[in-house]
């Protein structure tokens, strides 16, 4: 066989065995993620965590620490839940402490999430397109719509993608804005993001959690 064909050949022989394994990568790279939730190992999870996750969390803590009404008002609302989420949830010192670390490792080793619904999610077999990769979700409680999880390959690993994973409940709030920004407060202003942060965690914010944290 001539070198040329039987370098085609193999190529050929292992295109599939690749395939295969890119979905078996990011579905490793998926449980070694969750396992480091339930496990509160912050560091596992920072460096399964994807580059411009890294950035997005570091811009929204920056806002949550300075970022005045007016402008705050005037973010998408995704953006002013994930603000107003996190002044909402944390004191003052503690937003300092996160802004002062890794934001990702912190919340982990903290264990600021609901580890009981974190265990029982699993992910539909992943998709890939070349550095990108999604997964439905299971067993997800008290989303209004279907979620898809993604991870990205960078430097060779497969790592969450908060950004897409997020992007179809931004469409969501998009869409709605016109729709959402009708509700008001007693005092007229816009109470869309309060209502949304009271009920996903049944408590009523604070009137000052538009400012920044003393």
């Amino acid at each position: 066989m001539r070198p040329r064909l039987w370098l085609a050949a193999l190529l050929i022989g292992l295109l599939p065995g690749a395939a295969f394994a890119e979905p078996a990568a990011v579905a490793e790279s998926f449980d070694a993620y969750k396992q480091a939730l339930v496990d509160g190992d912050g560091a596992a999870a920072s460096r399964l965590t994807a580059s411009d996750t890294h950035a997005f969390l570091a811009q929204t803590l920056d806002r949550v620490l300075t970022m005045e009404e007016a402008e705050l008002r005037a973010l998408p609302l995704l953006d002013q839940i994930s603000v107003l989420m996190l002044r909402h949830n944390m004191t003052g010192a503690q937003l300092r402490a996160m802004t002062e670390s890794d934001p990702v490792a912190y919340a982990v080793d903290q264990k600021a999430f609901d580890m009981d619904e974190v265990q029982r999610l699993t992910a539909e077999p992943f998709s890939v397109n070349g550095t990108q990769a999604q997964a439905s979700l299971s067993n997800l409680k008290g989303s209004p719509i279907p979620v898809t999880v993604h991870f990205k390959e960078e430097q060779g690993t497969w790592r969450f993608d908060l950004l897409s994973s997020i992007a179809p409940f931004r469409a969501v709030f998009d869409t709605q804005a016109g729709l959402l920004s009708k509700l008001q407060t007693k005092d007229g202003r816009g109470g869309a993001v309060p209502l949304i942060i009271h009920l996903i965690t049944g408590r009523a914010p604070d009137g000052n959690i538009w400012n920044p944290p003393g």
